[in-house]
């Protein structure tokens, strides 16, 4: 039997939740953690394990509860988190707000004309 290595992000706590109902489910697996890395734990899971199988032996809830992501890779993992650090707005976003905001000024001199 192969192991395929599987990422775990979710909010602060999710640990104990997901690790009992991995017990009670017939997922094959190994924990392990992420040195370095805030609310990540890793999970050794069977080859032949779909990421689906390995959701549904977590549960929706406890999925929903703690907003658990999973990565397949720690470099996946690192950019959705650099994206989500990024802030700042691409030139078609800025053109959009500029034209809602031009937009919104023009409505504003019609309202009162009739």
């Amino acid at each position: 039997m192969g192991w395929t290595t599987l990422y775990l992000k979710g909010k602060k706590g999710f640990e104990a939740e997901v690790l009992k109902h991995l017990d009670q489910s017939d997922v094959p697996f190994m924990p392990g953690t992420v040195s370095g890395e805030p609310n990540v734990y890793l999970f050794w899971v069977d080859e032949a394990t779909t990421i689906r199988d390995f959701k549904k032996a977590i549960g929706s809830k406890t999925i929903f509860k703690y907003r658990l992501r999973v990565f397949t890779s720690l470099d996946n993992l690192n950019v959705v988190q650099n994206k989500a650090q990024d802030n700042s707005l691409t030139p078609q976003e800025e053109d959009m707000i500029r034209s809602m905001n031009d937009w919104q000024v023009n409505q504003v001199q019609y309202k009162h004309s009739a």
